[in-house]
């Protein structure tokens, strides 16, 4: 198996772990602070060891999450790779938050799985799919939507919620409130991460690094150009 090292800042987790023999990680809240911490952790893991002699991929989350954050963990996994031409690997934050549930016992086989994450403008970024045998089958792309809308699953069966647009649960349809198990407290974990990449769940798929790119989901980002906007003298 190669040694990975995973890190994802999408959501307020600033996490990092790296497999070897045994697995080291570190995932810390830090709101929005991963700038000022993620190479210090990174720091931390490798225990003095050069990057290049300790990893063989590094897998990154790029999203959809934090528009901040996933452009903090996109260039620093781009700039490590870059630096020592070691390939890279992205995955999906939303994806990522399922394997962190499922490593707490917190799925059974075939529940239908909702991962969210708040948007911080009053929407969510989610994705549908379901847990069966160990692994995550995702049955939408990943969407931003506003609560209100949020589209319906194909299943009759109860819903998982995970990560930390839970909380819009009052706005949801009404065909979702009172459906099943919550767990707003779900972030990516990258010490699960490493578990799971490059198994028959997860396989890598290696890339370079200049093809490494955050995942936005929403591309109308509400600002405009300088010459786009209208002066008032």
């Amino acid at each position: 198996m190669p040694r990975v090292l995973a890190l994802d800042t999408a959501t307020q987790a600033c996490t990092l772990a790296l497999s070897g023999v045994e697995i080291v990680a570190r995932h810390e809240q830090l709101a929005r602070a991963h700038n000022k911490h993620i190479l210090q952790m990174l720091s931390e893991l490798l225990q003095g060891r050069a990057l290049a002699e300790a990893v063989d991929v590094i897998a990154c989350g790029v999203g959809p999450g934090s528009f901040t954050g996933l452009r903090v963990a996109v260039s620093v996994a781009q700039g490590l790779a870059w630096a020592r031409e070691l390939p890279v690997h992205g995955f999906c934050s939303l994806t990522a938050q399922v394997y962190a549930a499922a490593d707490q016992h917190l799925l059974q086989n075939g529940d239908w799985v909702l991962s969210t994450i708040d948007a911080q403008i009053g929407q969510l970024y989610g994705i549908w799919g379901v847990w069966a045998n160990g692994r995550f089958e995702p049955r939408s792309d990943a969407f931003i939507t506003p609560p209100e809308d949020l589209p319906a699953y194909d299943g009759d069966d109860e819903v998982v919620i995970l990560g930390s647009a839970a909380h819009f649960i009052e706005r949801f349809p009404e065909r979702f409130r009172g459906c099943g198990r919550i767990f707003p407290e779900i972030t990516p974990d990258a010490r699960v991460m490493v578990k799971v990449l490059g198994t028959e769940a997860l396989p890598l798929v290696l890339k370079p690094a200049h093809a490494l790119a955050p995942q936005y989901v929403q591309r109308e980002v509400g600002w405009k150009k300088l010459s786009e906007q209208v002066r008032h003298d």
